[in-house]
């Protein structure tokens, strides 16, 4: 996945991508082992509606088209909490070998305000 692309694939607007919520906070946690980052405060990223992006990126360095998408994350799932494994994989940059399955997981924490 790209690490960035505008929502709805025409706007970069969040108001426009997300236009029946008034508030958005989502804070993701990932790599829960210590694995991929060594310090806990990297681990954790929180978002508001004014700044989320269209993807999470995987932190895992050798993961490759991973991460996962946040925007569908809040129109069709709503508020609660997520655990989402990575959809990546551990192959080629290009993806013409796949490798072994990512296995960073997010935690995310989704709360929308309509």
């Amino acid at each position: 996945m790209a690490a960035y692309s505008p929502f709805l694939g025409t706007t970069n607007n969040p108001n426009e991508a997300f236009p029946d919520i008034k508030s958005l906070k989502v804070v993701i946690k990932q790599d829960p082992c210590g694995d991929y980052l060594q310090k806990e405060s990297y681990r954790e990223t929180a978002y508001s509606k004014n700044n989320i992006p269209r993807y999470a990126t995987c932190c895992n360095p050798r993961c490759q088209q991973g991460g996962i998408d946040l925007q569908s994350l809040v129109l069709f799932s709503g508020s609660g909490e997520y655990s989402l494994g990575c959809n990546g994989h551990e192959g080629s940059p290009k993806g013409r070998r796949k490798g072994d399955p990512c296995d960073n997981v997010f935690q995310v924490s989704v709360t929308v305000e309509k």
